[in-house]
């Protein structure tokens, strides 16, 4: 029996508290109404916009092809200079499971590079923002090079608890990735 439509703008409107996105997630999914949930990310409304964009990383956790057809769009937002962080967010968030598109890698990276490198930017988009830069940078020992020159940097200057043990893990991983490619 097919479950109903619901009307996912209703969901966003309710009390955080009774927001359950996981949930809202595998009804949109099973409901097949990804394309209304992606509408809904590109509101003005930066509640709804952030709420569709935390509610897309759950639908791509649980199926990332569902997703797919959208990345592209979802990357280019980014350009947008008034974006509430909550949709910056949860846009790197995706990216830091799923590869970023080869045609939006210059664009995404340096989009990145800028957020990580903004001390007044959130904590977690600039955590996030450094993993993604890592996930691409993987094939490029030059960019790896970049990458630990800027977070050898942050080691130093970053007073957060948050991004400083993002930096250190991800130094981490750079050294370990550079002893397999030697």
């Amino acid at each position: 029996m097919k479950t109903p439509k619901i009307n996912i703008k209703e969901e966003f409107i309710a009390d955080i508290r009774a927001f359950k996105a996981p949930d809202l997630a595998k009804t949109i999914l099973k409901n097949n109404q990804v394309t209304e949930l992606i509408a809904l990310a590109f509101e003005k409304d930066h509640l709804l916009s952030s709420r569709a964009m935390w509610v897309i990383g759950h639908c791509s956790d649980l199926d990332y092809n569902c997703i797919k057809p959208y990345h592209v769009k979802l990357i280019n937002r980014l350009k947008n200079k008034d974006l509430h962080n909550g949709v910056i967010r949860n846009t790197l968030r995706l990216y830091q499971k799923h590869s970023v598109p080869k045609k939006s890698e210059p664009f995404i990276l340096d989009k990145c590079f800028e957020y990580v490198k903004n001390p007044l930017e959130a904590i977690a988009v600039r955590a996030f923002a450094i993993t993604v830069i890592f996930n691409i940078a993987k094939p490029y020992p030059e960019l790896l090079n970049e990458l630990l020159i800027v977070l050898n940097h942050m080691s130093e200057t970053e007073e957060g608890s948050g991004i400083r043990s993002r930096v250190k893990n991800t130094i981490k991983d750079i050294h370990k990735l550079k002893l397999r490619i030697l």
